[in-house]
């Protein structure tokens, strides 16, 4: 019997972990893609898909740590809001009108909108799912059937987002960090760092707003400091 239950655990492990990593791939060829396609590059022509799913894991890493944060939060402030009293019917209107102004203001001023249609989406999906008669009642009574919806659909609209994002941050100069570089031809100064793709740095030149790859072998050197540096060209 304890085998079985051993053999039974190690499948559940496995099962479990496969999911994982294929979550990962997904949400790591989504931010990938977002942030990689501003740039007109594909990331699938140079990029392995272990890298793509190591990627997605550190997101869910990020993503399931904000959510265990903001389950404990909101579980403090239901608590909170359901212990007022009929006595104090003004604070228990004005509390979460405050709570929902504070998180509008903040969408508003990261300019998040995509991902407050990611949380509006997942509750449509979630009404749906709850009314559509071909879902079992299984799925429908499931505890983790939440969980299961903001992670399909909220986290992926997050993810594109996210990658889009902080490429449009690069393009629009609010890099603080800026490389030059020497080849054999000359040396380019002012540009900023998009990453690697398999063997060759990707960089985006603000001033032709052009995208520049290199292959690792012809760089000579690379300077990576922050704060505005002389655009200037010249060759050696």
């Amino acid at each position: 019997m304890e085998r079985t239950t051993k053999e039974l655990s190690m499948a559940d492990i496995a099962g479990w972990g496969s999911a994982l990593v294929t979550f990962g791939l997904i949400q790591g060829a989504l931010y990938l893609k977002a942030y990689w396609g501003h740039f007109g590059l594909d990331p699938f022509q140079y990029v392995a898909v272990s890298e793509i799913a190591l990627a997605g894991l550190a997101g869910i890493g990020l993503a399931l740590g904000m959510m265990f944060v903001a389950i404990l939060l909101g579980d403090w402030l239901g608590n909170k809001l359901t212990s007022i009293g009929p006595d104090r019917r003004l604070l228990g209107f004005l509390a979460p009108a405050g709570l929902f102004l504070g998180l509008g203001a903040i969408i508003w001023w990261a300019n998040a909108w995509a991902v407050l249609l990611g949380a509006l989406l997942t509750v449509v999906c979630l009404a749906a799912v709850s009314i559509a008669p071909t879902v079992p009642a299984a799925i429908k009574k499931s505890p983790w059937l939440t969980y299961a919806v903001v992670m399909l659909v909220y986290v992926s609209i997050a993810s594109n987002w996210l990658g889009a994002e902080r490429a449009k941050k690069i393009t629009r100069g609010e890099e603080t960090r800026v490389a030059n570089i020497r080849i054999e031809s000359g040396s380019l100064s002012g540009l900023s760092l998009i990453g690697r793709l398999g063997d060759s740095y990707a960089f985006w030149d603000k001033a032709r707003k052009a995208t520049l790859l290199l292959p690792a072998s012809e760089l000579r050197s690379l300077e990576i400091g922050r704060g505005p540096l002389a655009e200037t060209r010249g060759t050696d």
